[in-house]
């Protein structure tokens, strides 16, 4: 951007050009002489010009053949002709071929100085908008860089990704989406959502992230069926800005992963603990009934040690049935099948016979136990949970 726009004043008489000079330079521009049009040629190859007055009437070089000169190998610089009164037909002919404006001799000096002005912001105008334009160009080239890498980074993803706007369309996909969901054909964006998703539950879930009813930045994780695939589908706003520059929902971003596979290996390990879990309780059960028997004497008489050592075994033979009970819970709680009987409990019982539970060991490792219960009142809870 200039910001002393560089006068080139090309006429035979002296005092014009002197006047010009004297002029011109007051108002903050820089000016630079020539009395012929071969010395104006001379300038122009030297020093960078950025308006050029012309005078029509100058030995040697004519000005109309200086004009076209300048016009064709300096069409960014807008030539001024001054012309007197004898060469205005000449001067309008001249704008014809080219040139900005002119100014007739003798000047006007407020004519002559808005005639100037109007060339600088003329030149000053048109920079701008080469400025503007080369940002725009890289602003451009910018976005389809980007566009071009998030669509490289989205097709090499393994899992399926989705864009839909706010009309229920899918905007952009990748090659993943259409193998989870076995579709052969490619299809052209934007296509209806119903033409490859018919899970009527993560429809509805996009339709209410559009409309605004989920939370802010709110991402929805849900599992869905389609045709013999497991997939867990990650929902979220897409934002962008409205008219008064307001973020808003313009759509949303969907993940589907493939979790068949996990889904077969949580079944299998469920099915694994309740195998280990029945195999081993079984026989734990059998070897307390055993010491049982032991204690009660039918096998014989037992001494006090040995009776001791039988009790001991007990209480290790119910911390592995109580975790043994703790792995079958947890199997039926990733299988949804834990049920719970709640009523109204007095836990004070449940609370003393934990502590006498655990007196045993508790003695074992130099602790003491005690315990004051007073009237708790009823809780509502299943009690063998509780135990």
């Amino acid at each position: 951007m200039i910001d002393k726009p560089t006068i080139l004043v090309v006429d035979d008489e002296k005092a014009i050009r002197d006047g010009c000079e004297r002029l011109l330079t007051a108002k903050g521009y820089l000016v630079v002489t020539a009395e012929d049009g071969r010395k104006a040629l001379d300038i122009l190859e030297k020093t960078p010009v950025d308006i050029m007055l012309l005078d029509l009437k100058m030995p040697g070089i004519a000005g109309e053949e200086v004009l076209e000169i300048v016009r064709e190998n300096y069409p960014h610089i807008p030539v001024i002709i001054i012309t007197g009164h004898g060469t205005l037909d000449t001067a309008v002919e001249c704008m014809k071929r080219g040139a900005y404006d002119f100014v007739a001799k003798p000047f006007q000096v407020d004519q002559f100085l808005l005639t100037i002005n109007r060339a600088a912001d003329k030149i000053r105008l048109e920079q701008q908008t080469l400025l503007l334009q080369e940002e725009n160009i890289r602003n451009l080239y910018d976005i389809t860089l980007e566009k071009s890498r998030l669509k490289t980074i989205i097709n090499c993803m393994a899992n399926g990704v989705m864009v839909t706007n706010r009309n229920m369309e899918v905007v952009l996909h990748n090659p993943a989406l259409m193998r989870l969901l076995g579709i052969l054909h490619e299809a052209a964006n934007p296509f209806p959502i119903h033409e490859i998703i018919d899970n009527q539950e993560l429809i509805q879930t996009i339709s209410c992230i559009h409309s605004g009813e989920s939370m802010e930045n709110e991402f929805i994780s849900q599992e869905i069926r389609i045709g013999d695939k497991t997939l867990r589908a990650i929902s979220g706003p897409a934002f962008g800005v409205d008219r008064h520059v307001f973020l808003i929902v313009v759509g949303a971003v969907t993940v589907l992963e493939d979790i068949t596979a996990f889904k077969k290996l949580d079944q299998m390990k469920s099915g694994f603990v309740n195998m280990v879990a029945h195999e081993l309780r079984s026989p734990l059960a059998s070897i307390r009934q055993i010491n049982n028997v032991l204690i009660e004497g039918l096998a014989g008489e037992m001494n006090e040690r040995q009776g001791d050592l039988i009790e001991r075994g007990n209480r290790k033979i119910d911390a592995l049935l109580e975790l043994i009970n703790d792995l079958l819970d947890v199997a039926k709680i990733e299988a949804g099948r834990l049920v719970e009987r709640r009523t109204p409990t007095d836990i004070a019982p449940i609370i003393m016979d934990t502590v006498e539970l655990m007196k045993p060991r508790a003695e074992e490792k130099g602790v003491r136990l005690q315990i004051r219960c007073g009237e708790l009142g009823p809780v509502q809870t299943d009690p063998k949970r509780m135990e």
